[in-house]
C-alpha cells in the first residue's frame, strides 16, 4: 500500500546514479525521519514519495535477517531506536516489532558502508539513488552482521549466518566514508571527488575510491584473497602457478616514480597509471606491459599468505593453504574496540597490507576461524593487535586447539595496561598505524622466548569466618599453642623496654603476666597427661618454677624503678638478689598489682631504665625458651604420630621429618634469642636465609600473634624454622600456626585438584582485594560509559580517582582475616594489608615493577617470566601502588613460589582480577598451577642493530642499496656435485639427530617443549629439499637447511652443555649426544663451502647467530633455577683428571666456564687448588675478594655442580 505525499528532503541527499533517474518511482522516510550525513555531498534536493506496507504484507515474505537499529533523523541529528526487517531486496523499519506499519526502503541499487574512519559508534549508512539512511549498531559485529546481510542482498546469494566474514571471499568491497587531503578522482566515474576534502567512499582493502552515487556500480574486483578470486590472471607455467600484479589505476602518491622508466607518475589533473596492490610496483600505462608479470609480493613477503595458496577446501568448509607458498606466514587478530577504536584503523591496514583471509577482527567471532585457517601448518606467527585480554582470549583458543608448538605470538600494544607488550619489548602503546611495514619487519627479525601459563583453579565452598575456625582446646592442641608463647614475650618486653608510655607499660606487663601464668599453666597440665617419667617431669617442673622465678624478678625490678623516678637524686632503688625463691602465683599477682599503681602515680621526671631491668628481661626470655627445648625433647622421646594428634586432614611425612632432624637443631644451636623488633626481624638469617618480620602484639584467648613479612622460597619462615628437632611441637607448628590465633583450613589433599574448575588462565599478574576491588570498578564504569574510557589518558584518570577513594574508605582493610595464603603448601602468616598480587611477569597494572626489582639478591632470585616460579607481593593501600609507579618498593615481597593457594572464608565474595578482567569470587578455595607454555616473540634489539650495522657497511661498500637475502624464491643457481654430497650427508645427520631427539621426547617431555620449533624448522626445510637431492638443488634451498640444522645444533647443544643441563636418562643422552656430534663435523665440513662460510660462522669461541631460535639470555626455559647465568657450550670431551687432583690452571678453566675469568688471578694468586674448591663457602669467597653477590652465588653453586657433574675442559 503506498501513501502518497511529497516532501522536500533535506539537503544532502545523493541524487541519481544517472540520467533518468528521476522517473523511476523514488521512496522517502516520514515526517521528521529524514535521514542526513554531516560530510554528505552538495546535491539537488529531490520530490521523493514515502512507500509504506502493513505487517501482514510483510509476513508473508521470509525474513533474512531483523533486530533493533538506531536511525539518524533530520531533526538536530538524533538517534531515535527503530526496529529494522530485511526481507528479499527490501529493509523495512518501524518504531518497534509489533507495529502495523513499516517504512520500506528498496535495496535494489543500494550499497553500504561504514560512517567514518575510526568508527567508534558502530555506524554504517545505506545508500540508494534517492536517500540515504544513517544506523548504528550496538557493536561491532551486529554491524558486521547487518552489512553482510545488506551485501548479500545485492549479490542475489543466499545469507547466512556464517562463522566468518563472507566478504573476504566474495571480492565486493568493503566502503567507509573519508576524506582526502589532495584532489582523489573516482574509479568508477574518473571524476574527481566532490568538495575541498574530496569526500566519498574508499574501500578499506583495496583503496578503490567513489563517489557515493557511483558505488553500487562499482566492479567487484576487490583485493584477491583465494586462487579461484584471481580468475583469468593466473600465471601458468611448468613449475606450476605463479602470483601476477593486481594493479589498481590513479590516485597514486606525489612523489611516485615508475619501476620501469624510473620516471615521475601519476597526477593530481585526472586518473591515470598504475599501483599494484601486493608489492605497491607504481608504473605508467605504457610501461605496464613490459613490466615483470610475476608478482614478488614486495615488502613484507614473508608474512604474506599469496591469495594461490589457498586454493581447496577441507570437509568443513574451511580454506586450506598449500605449504609451498608459505614459509612463516603471519596471522593478524585486531581488537577493533582497542584503543579509542584505533584498532579499525590497524584492521584496515592490515588487510592492504597483508591478504585480507589472513587478518581477522576479535569483535567479529574471535579467533576460532584464523587459527581454523592456519592450523595445517607446521610453524607459522600470530600477530595480536589490541590489549591483554585479546592476547589471553587468543591464547586460550590455541589452547583448545593444541597449538602451541607451531605458532609463535607477538603484541602490538593497542590497548589500555598492554604489561605484556611492555615485557617483550614491543612497548607500552602504538599509534601509527603507516609504521606497520616497520612492524612486521621486526616481527620477522624476532627472537622467541617461552610465557610460563597459569591455571586459576577455583572450588567454591562455604567456610566460616576465620575468628571461628578456632577449635575448642583438645589434646592434641595444647602442646601447639606452648610453642608461640615465646614470640609474645619477646614482644611485650619490648615494648616494657622501649617504650616511656606509662599506658604501653601497664597493658604489656599485664599481658606479660597472664602470658606466662597460662603458659605454666599448660606446660604443667600437659606433662601430667604425658609424661609418665617422674625424673624428667621433675625436670620440667623444675624449669617452669625458675621461669616464674625470672618473672617474678623482673616485676620487682620494674618496681624498684617506678620507686627510683620518684626519690631525690643520688639514692638508688633497692635491687632484688638473683637467688630470691621461686615466686607464687599469688605474689606474681600482688607485684603486678603493685607495678600497675606505682606507673599509674604521676611522677616528676622521666623513668630511666636501668640495665638491671634488660638483665632480667632477658633471662625471663631464656628460661621460656628452656621450657619449650624441654618439653620439644621430651615428645621427641617418646613414640607419637605426628599426624593424629593435630588434625585427621594434616598428611605429614614423618620419615623426611627425621629425616631433616639433624640439620634443624643445627639451625637452632646457632639461634639467637629475639630483643627488639630489628633483631627479631633478623633472627636465623645467617642460617636459613629467611627473614621475620616484626611480631605484631595482638591476643586472642592470650594467644599471640605470628607475622611473617618477606619468606625466603623453600624454608618455612620465622618461628617455625627456630623450633627443634622434628618434635610434635615443630610439627604442629609447621602445619597450623596462624597469626590471628585460630587455625587454618587444611586441605585434606594439597595436590589433588578434584573438585576444582578451571576459572580462567593467567598470563600476566593476579590480585585479590584492593588492586581488583578497583580494576571492578572500571570495568563496571568502562560498560555503563564507554565513551568516558576511550583513551590511556581518561582510563588512568579513572584508575587514579577510583584508588582515592578506596584510600578513603579503606573497604579491605583487615583482609588478612578474610583470606588464608598458602606458598608450595607452606602457610604464610599475613601482615596487615588490603590485597594480595601473584605475578608472573615484571610489568603490573600498567608498567609498573611492582616486584621492585629486576635483579637477583640474597634471599629471590631475579623476576621472569619463564623459570616457572610466581612472585607474591602484599599490597598495603593505594598510595603504596601510586608510589610503586616512581620508585621500586621491596618491603612488601612476601614469596617466591610454584604453585599458590588462597583461600576465602565467611560469607561474602572478595574482588578478584586477573589480568585486568575482574569479578566477585565467592568464599572457597582459589588455587594458581603452571598450565603450559607459549612461545612469545620478543623484539631483539641487538639482532637490529646488528643487522642494520651491516647493512649500512654494504651500502657503503658497494654503494647500492641492500636488498634483503631471499631464501624462499628459488633462483637458477644449482649447486656443483661436490657441495650436493657434502648437503646430503649433513642432512642424513640431522634426520639423525630429529629421530635421537624424537626418541628421547618420548621420556622426557620437557626436551620436546624445549626444542619443538627447531625440529618443526630443520624437518620442514630437509623435507622440501629431499625429492630434488638426486637432481638439482637451489642455493637458497641449501642454505635454508643449513640455517636451519645450524639452529637445532645450537638449541640441543646449549640444552645438553650449556647453563643449567638437562639431565637425559644414560643410552638417550649417549645416542643424542653422538648424533649431535656427527651433525657438528658436518657443519664444519660445509663451511669450506664460500657461500656458507659467513652463514655459519664456525668460530666456536663466538656466540650462535641471533636469529629467531637465539635463547641464551637470562630467560631461556630451562632456567629452572633463574640466578644462574649461561655456561658457553664446549667441545664433549671426557675429563679424566677427578677435581680434587686439580692445579690453579685447572681451576682458572673451570672459572673461564661459569663466564667469570675477571676472578682467574685472585684463585692464582691465593693457590686456589680443587681440593680447596670444593671446600669454599661464602666467607671465604669474600676474604678472596669477590665483591658481587651474584659472582658468589654462581660459584658456589658451580661447586655443587662440580660434585655431581665435572665439566667437560678443553
Amino acid at each position: 500500500m503506498a501513501v502518497a505525499g511529497s516532501q522536500h528532503h533535506p539537503q544532502g541527499v545523493a541524487g541519481g546514479a544517472v540520467a533518468g533517474a528521476g522517473a523511476v518511482s523514488p521512496t522517502a522516510a516520514g515526517p521528521g525521519e529524514d535521514s542526513s550525513d554531516s560530510e554528505a555531498e552538495q546535491e539537488g534536493p529531490q520530490k521523493l514519495i514515502r512507500k509504506v506496507s502493513t505487517s501482514g504484507q510483510i509476513r508473508t515474505k521470509t525474513s533474512i535477517k531483523e533486530g533493533q537499529l538506531l536511525k539518524q533523523t533530520s531533526s538536530f541529528q538524533r538517534w531515535k531506536k527503530r526496529y529494522f526487517k530485511l526481507r528479499g531486496r527490501t529493509l523495512y523499519y518501524a518504531k518497534d516489532s509489533k507495529s502495523l506499519i513499516f517504512d520500506e526502503v528498496d535495496l535494489s541499487d543500494a550499497s553500504v558502508a561504514e560512517a567514518s574512519t575510526k568508527n567508534a559508534n558502530n555506524s554504517f549508512t545505506i545508500i540508494t539513488p534517492f536517500r540515504r539512511l544513517m544506523l548504528c549498531a550496538e557493536n561491532r559485529k551486529e554491524m558486521e552482521d547487518w552489512i553482510s546481510s545488506l551485501k548479500s542482498v545485492q549479490s542475489r546469494e543466499p545469507y547466512e549466518v556464517a562463522q566468518f566474514n563472507v566478504e573476504h571471499f566474495s571480492g565486493m568491497h568493503n566502503w567507509y566514508a573519508c576524506s582526502h587531503a589532495r584532489p582523489t578522482f573516482c574509479n568508477v566515474c574518473r571524476e574527481s571527488l566532490s568538495g575541498v576534502t574530496s569526500h566519498g567512499l574508499s574501500c578499506e582493502v583495496c583503496k578503490f575510491k567513489a563517489h557515493k552515487r557511483c558505488a553500487v556500480r562499482a566492479t567487484n574486483n576487490c583485493k584477491w584473497t583465494t586462487l579461484a578470486s584471481i580468475g583469468k590472471d593466473i600465471i601458468e607455467d611448468e613449475d606450476g602457478v605463479a602470483m601476477p600484479h593486481q594493479w589498481l589505476e590513479g590516485n597514486l602518491p606525489v612523489s611516485a616514480k615508475c619501476a620501469v622508466c624510473d620516471k615521475t607518475c601519476g597526477s593530481v589533473l585526472r586518473l591515470q597509471d598504475w599501483k599494484c596492490l601486493w608489492c605497491k610496483t607504481m608504473v605508467h600505462t605504457a610501461c605496464k606491459d613490459v613490466y615483470h608479470p610475476v608478482c614478488p609480493l614486495g615488502q613484507c613477503k614473508v608474512s604474506i599468505i599469496p591469495p594461490i595458496a589457498l586454493n581447496s577446501t577441507d570437509s568443513d568448509g574451511f580454506c586450506r593453504a598449500t605449504f609451498s607458498f608459505c614459509v612463516s606466514p603471519l596471522l593478524v587478530f585486531v581488537n577493533s574496540k582497542s584503543g579509542d577504536n584505533q584498532g579499525v584503523k590497524f584492521l584496515r591496514r592490515f588487510k592492504q597490507l597483508l591478504n585480507p583471509a589472513q587478518v581477522f577482527d576479535l569483535m567479529n567471532g574471535g579467533p576460532y576461524l584464523g587459527l581454523r585457517l592456519f592450523q595445517k601448518f607446521d610453524n607459522f606467527r600470530i600477530l595480536v593487535c589490541g590489549g591483554d585480554g585479546s592476547v589471553g582470549w587468543v591464547l586460550s583458543e590455541i589452547d583448545k586447539l593444541n597449538l602451541h608448538k607451531q605458532c609463535q605470538l607477538g603484541v602490538l600494544p593497542l590497548g589500555t595496561g598492554n604489561d605484556l607488550a611492555r615485557v617483550l619489548g614491543w612497548g607500552g602503546s602504538y599509534d601509527d598505524d603507516t609504521q606497520l611495514p616497520q612492524i612486521l619487519e621486526k616481527l620477522e627479525r624476532a627472537s622467541t622466548k617461552m610465557l610460563d601459563r597459569w591455571s586459576i583453579m577455583t572450588y567454591e565452598l562455604k567456610l566460616p569466618a576465620k575468628a571461628s575456625v578456632l577449635p575448642e582446646p583438645a589434646e592434641a592442641t595444647e602442646e601447639f599453642y606452648m610453642t608461640i608463647y615465646e614470640d609474645s614475650v619477646a614482644n611485650h618486653l619490648t615494648k616494657i623496654l622501649n617504650s616511656d608510655e606509662r599506658a604501653v607499660v601497664i597493658s604489656s606487663a599485664k599481658i606479660l603476666c597472664e602470658t606466662v601464668k597460662d603458659f605454666v599453666a599448660k606446660v604443667e597440665k600437659a606433662q601430667d597427661r604425658t609424661l609418665e617419667n617422674t625424673v624428667v617431669a621433675e625436670a620440667v617442673a623444675s624449669k617452669c618454677s625458675v621461669l616464674n622465678e625470672k618473672l617474678e624478678q623482673l616485676l620487682q625490678a620494674l618496681h624498684a624503678d617506678s620507686q627510683a623516678s620518684r626519690v631525690p637524686p643520688g639514692v638508688g632503688p633497692a635491687i632484688p638478689e638473683e637467688d630470691t625463691d621461686t615466686a607464687s602465683e599469688e605474689s606474681l599477682g600482688e607485684s603486678k598489682d603493685q607495678l600497675v599503681n606505682d606507673f599509674g602515680k604521676p611522677s616528676s621526671q622521666k623513668a630511666v631504665k636501668p640495665r638491671e631491668i634488660m638483665l632480667r628481661a632477658n633471662s625471663l626470655k631464656k628460661a621460656v625458651r628452656q621450657v619449650i627445648e624441654e618439653a620439644g625433647k621430651v615428645m621427641d622421646e617418646q613414640t607419637v604420630q605426628p599426624c593424629e594428634p593435630v588434625s585427621p586432614s594434616c598428611d605429614y611425612d614423618t620419615e623426611a621429618d627425621e629425616a631433616k632432624e639433624d640439620d634443624t637443631k643445627e639451625s637452632l644451636s646457632a639461634k639467637t634469642t629475639p630483643q627488639s623488633p630489628d633483631a627479631q626481624a633478623s633472627r636465623g638469617h645467617s642460617q636459613i636465609d629467611s627473614v621475620a618480620g616484626p611480631a605484631m602484639a595482638t591476643t586472642k584467648e592470650n594467644l599471640p600473634v605470628l607475622n611473617t613479612r618477606i619468606i625466603c622460597p623453600g624454608l618455612r619462615a620465622g618461628l617455625a624454622a627456630s623450633i627443634a628437632g622434628s618434635s610434635i611441637i615443630n610439627k604442629m607448628l609447621l602445619a597450623n600456626v596462624d597469626p590471628f590465633g585460630a587455625m587454618p583450613f587444611i586441605d585434606p589433599d594439597p595436590d589433588s585438584l578434584d573438585g576444582y574448575s578451571e576459572k580462567c588462565v593467567m598470563n600476566n599478574y593476579f590480585g585479590i582485594g584492593l588492586d581488583a576491588k578497583i580494576s571492578l570498578e572500571f570495568n563496571n564504569k568502562r560498560e555503563e560509559h564507554p565513551e568516558k574510557c576511550r583513551s590511556r589518558t581518561k582510563n588512568l584518570m579513572w584508575y587514579g580517582v577510583l584508588g582515592t577513594r578506596e584510600l578513603l574508605q579503606r573497604s579491605y582493610k583487615n583482609l588478612e582475616q578474610r583470606v588464608q595464603l598458602e606458598c608450595d603448601g607452606q602457610y604464610i602468616p599475613l601482615p596487615s594489608l588490603q590485597g594480595i598480587a601473584v605475578l608472573n611477569i615484571p610489568s603490573y597494572a600498567g608498567g609498573t615493577n611492582f616486584w621492585g626489582g629486576t635483579k637477583e639478591d640474597d634471599i629471590f632470585a631475579a623476576p621472569s617470566f619463564d623459570d616457572k616460579i610466581l612472585e607474591v607481593v602484599a599490597v598495603f593501600d593505594s598510595v603504596q601502588m601510586a608510589v610503586s609507579r616512581v620508585i621500586k618498593l621491596q618491603h612488601h615481597r612476601i614469596a617466591q613460589c610454584r604453585t599458590v593457594k588462597i583461600t576465602i572464608f565467611g560469607d561474602e565474595g572478595v574482588p578478584v582480577q586477573v589480568d585486568g578482567e575482574a569479578w566477585v569470587q565467592p568464599p572457597g578455595i582459589i588455587k594458581i598451577v603452571h598450565k603450559n607454555r607459549a612461545q612469545m616473540l620478543t623484539r631483539d634489539r641487538a639482532f637490529e642493530s646488528t643487522l642494520k650495522s651491516w647493512e649500512d657497511k654494504q651500502k657503503c661498500d658497494t654503494g647500492k642499496p641492500v636488498l634483503r637475502t631471499n631464501l624462499y624464491i628459488h633462483p637458477t643457481a644449482d649447486l656443483a656435485t661436490e657441495e650436493v654430497s657434502q648437503m646430503r650427508l649433513c642432512s642424513q645427520a640431522a634426520e639423525e639427530l630429529i629421530t635421537r631427539i624424537c626418541d628421547a621426547a618420548t621420556i622426557h617431555c620437557l626436551l620436546e617443549q624445549e626444542l619443538a620449533h627447531a625440529v618443526n624448522a630443520c624437518s620442514h626445510a630437509l623435507n622440501k629439499a629431499n625429492p630434488r637431492f638426486p637432481e638439482s638443488l637451489t642455493r637458497d634451498t641449501a642454505t635454508e637447511i643449513a640455517i636451519n640444522v645450524k639452529a637445532l645444533y645450537n638449541e640441543t647443544e646449549s640444552l645438553l652443555v650449556g647453563r643449567v643441563p638437562l639431565h637425559l636418562e644414560s643410552p638417550h643422552e649417549e645416542r643424542v649426544s653422538s648424533a649431535l656430534h656427527s651433525v657438528e663435523m658436518e657443519l664444519r665440513k660445509l663451511t669450506e663451502i664460500p657461500w656458507l662460510y659467513y652463514i655459519l660462522r664456525p668460530n666456536e669461541d663466538e656466540e650462535p647467530p641471533m636469529d629467531c631460535t637465539k635463547r641464551n639470555n637470562k630467560s631461556t626455559v630451562f632456567r629452572i633455577v633463574p640466578k644462574f647465568k649461561k655456561e658457553k657450550a664446549q667441545k664433549q670431551k671426557t675429563s679424566l683428571q677427578p677435581v680434587q687432583n686439580w692445579g690453579t690452571e685447572e681451576v682458572a678453566a673451570w672459572l673461564d666456564l661459569l663466564n667469570l675469568g675477571e676472578y682467574k688471578e685472585i684463585f692464582i694468586r691465593h693457590d686456589v687448588r680443587g681440593a680447596e674448591l670444593l671446600h669454599l663457602e661464602r666467607r671465604d669467597l669474600k676474604d678472596l675478594g669477590i665483591p658481587k653477590v651474584g659472582h658468589m652465588k654462581r660459584i658456589l653453586q658451580g661447586i655443587k655442580e662440580l660434585e655431581r657433574n665435572p665439566p667437560n675442559l678443553v
